[in-house]
């Protein structure tokens, strides 16, 4: 994706968004299909050589199998892939692999936060009242701020059309600079408080003197009350995560080891907000340690919602040693959702995006998205991960595109069979990408996943209905990741600018 994807001068003219190929390593096939066909021509082979033509015979019910399956998908996935995953879940029962539950009389080793699996090594600090999340494993870091764009999707095409341009120029930077591993975007919809509006009415009625007995005062209350349940909030976060490896030079600079990586994050964190108010988008604030835990508190247990959000002061946010569940299981037998403190979830990879035109905002619906029979507000997480690539990467990955493009062009012709519209439409937006990045934009390698939340299953069914008609709505498409709940989760609810391999 570019950092642009071709936005036209005109507002009224919508913009395009390239589409994620189709071509695979060899005429659509990824790698494992191709093992599973060259290991099924193996056995072909051995059958006819050790028993000859009946061996075609014999041999079927071993190379048969991994021949079909090479070529049928499930679930948007290759069958082979899929098949692995399926596996995994499998072997991870027995061993316990797939429920954690924190004991909190454990004794766990001081600064690393309550996760589960290798992620329980990440340790999170305080700069100056700002998160900075070190990965040890990843050698990263990582800082999170709250953004706001006000009413951006409340704006005129013009409006909208201007912001997008000077957002721009941000995400390119991002690309010619060394040590920017990955920049996550996030939007949050989440049930929230009205105690606002409850502290104006009581400020209010103070100043009029009105009778709290008094049957307005007492219909007002019930109104207020009645509304809790229905109060939503819509929140904007950007997570930038640094490549200590490639930024070895500057923290020996800096003096190395912790101080120097706090000092860096500083440094990084000045940068950003600089260049986004440059686009006009505020920082509403970086996020400290206790409102950076409390963002995957809420997921975890939506109940805690209302009770965090009345939290002020000195005592907002969460203890980052309740960052984690306290109960998080993948059950068996039902492999596309993941159970969690007062919660059910269910973690989308969106795989198309619109083939047509699409408006600048044009992900309205889905961040308003409804449910079918209730018309509550959908509960969701959609995160957008973009990993920076340096332009001489970039137009080699390209050049490499076209050499497979070409050559199922021409594995085609000798078949006798002529590339298809969609085949087409691959080798244009190779074109459209390596145009824009000759004209000076950046390129992004990313991934967008949408988790959504409810309190039980039947209601998460209803919420993933909405969400759906909401995507289909925008021209996009989206897949559960079947087998891999609990990791899609986690990379959706923990702001630590995390990825899915």
């Amino acid at each position: 994706m570019s950092s642009t994807a071709h936005i036209p001068s005109d507002p009224a003219r919508p913009v395009r968004l390239p589409h994620r190929s189709r071509q695979g390593i060899v005429l659509g096939l990824d790698g494992w299909q191709l093992l599973f066909l060259a290991v099924a021509a193996g056995i072909l082979l051995i059958g006819v050589n050790r028993f000859g033509p009946p061996g075609l015979l014999f041999a079927l019910p071993l190379y048969g199998p991994l021949a079909v399956a090479a070529l049928i998908t499930v679930h948007g996935l290759s069958a082979p892939k899929m098949v692995g995953l399926w596996l995994s879940k499998q072997a991870r029962h027995p061993l316990g692999a797939t429920a954690q539950r924190y004991r909190p009389e454990q004794s766990r080793l001081e600064g690393t936060l309550n996760l589960p699996g290798t992620r329980s090594s990440i340790q999170l600090w305080d700069v100056d009242g700002m998160a900075s999340v070190y990965h040890p494993l990843e050698r990263t870091v990582s800082i999170t701020a709250e953004l706001e764009v006000q009413g951006f999707l409340m704006k005129d095409a013009p409006e909208r059309l201007e912001l997008a341009q000077q957002w721009s120029p941000v995400l390119a930077s991002l690309t010619q600079r060394p040590g920017i591993k990955r920049v996550t975007l996030q939007e949050r919809t989440t049930r929230t408080t009205i105690r606002p509006a409850r502290d104006q009415y009581e400020q209010a009625s103070r100043k009029r003197m009105v009778d709290p007995t008094g049957p307005a005062a007492v219909n007002y209350r019930d109104v207020l009350d009645g509304s809790e349940g229905f109060a939503v909030g819509h929140r904007n976060y950007l997570t930038l995560t640094l490549d200590l490896v490639a930024l070895g030079a500057q923290l020996k600079a800096l003096g190395g080891g912790k101080q120097a990586i706090q000092a860096l994050s500083a440094v990084e964190a000045g940068n950003l907000a600089e260049a986004l108010h440059s686009a006009k988008i505020t920082v509403r604030r970086w996020l400290s340690p206790r409102e950076l835990a409390e963002l995957p508190r809420s997921t975890f247990d939506p109940e805690s919602i209302p009770m965090l959000r009345n939290r002020t002061g000195e005592q907002g946010g969460v203890d980052p040693a309740g960052i984690g569940p306290m109960y998080l299981e993948e059950p068996r037998g039902r492999n596309g959702i993941v159970y969690t403190d007062s919660a059910v979830h269910t973690t989308m990879w969106i795989h198309e995006w619109p083939r047509s035109d699409a408006p600048v905002g044009f992900l309205a619906p889905l961040v308003f998205a409804r449910h079918p029979v209730t018309n509550e507000a959908v509960t969701h997480i959609l995160s957008i991960v973009a990993a920076p690539i340096p332009v001489g990467r970039a137009l080699k990955n390209i050049r490499e595109e076209k050499k497979v493009w070409r050559g199922n062009e021409r594995l085609r012709a000798k078949r006798g069979t002529h590339g298809s519209i969609v085949d087409e439409s691959d080798w244009l937006a190779l074109e459209q990408r390596e145009q824009e990045l000759v004209a000076g934009h950046g390129e992004f390698s990313y991934g967008a996943y949408l988790t959504v939340t409810a309190s039980s299953e039947p209601e998460l069914e209803q919420a993933i209905a909405g969400a759906r008609n909401a995507l289909s709505v925008v021209g996009m498409e989206a897949q559960i990741l079947y087998c891999q709940q609990a990791e899609a989760l986690l990379v959706n609810a923990l702001p630590l600018g995390l990825g899915m391999k």
